[in-house]
């Protein structure tokens, strides 16, 4: 488990310190599609900021499940807060080192929520076992 949890903050930590932003290739593509969609209807919200907060949440909801499955069950609560660290550290890392790198609160929020959620998961069905015992 720690292993994974390992690797898998290893792959948030090489997305978070890409030396360029992670889309930079797919962008335009990203920009044709959200055009096409919001031209057949899609509501307003259906556009690239929103999916990029979302993958954001996608990114750290597995690593806040597997530190909160490595902590003792009434600790799951930490998770969050780690991971709440955790993007602080990138953050700060892109907006001092990386130029070509945008460090937002809005990652942070993002990055803390998948976090969240994450531990939450565990958590519900840590409870769930529990109980059907």
């Amino acid at each position: 488990m720690r292993v994974l949890a390992a690797g898998i903050m290893a792959i948030v930590f090489a997305i978070g310190y890409w030396p360029v932003p992670v889309d930079r290739g797919v962008r335009s593509v990203l920009a044709a599609v959200f055009d096409r969609l919001a031209a057949a209807g899609a509501p307003d919200w259906v556009d690239y900021a929103h999916l990029e907060f979302g993958a954001n949440i996608v990114m750290f909801a597995p690593l806040g499940a597997l530190i909160a499955l490595l902590l003792p069950r009434w600790e799951w609560w930490l998770a969050p807060i780690i991971g709440l660290a955790l993007s602080l550290g990138i953050e700060f890392g892109q907006a001092l080192l990386l130029p070509q790198r945008f460090a937002t609160p809005l990652d942070v929020l993002a990055n803390t929520a998948g976090a969240t959620i994450g531990a939450l998961i565990v958590t519900a069905v840590r409870l769930s076992r529990r109980r059907s015992r």
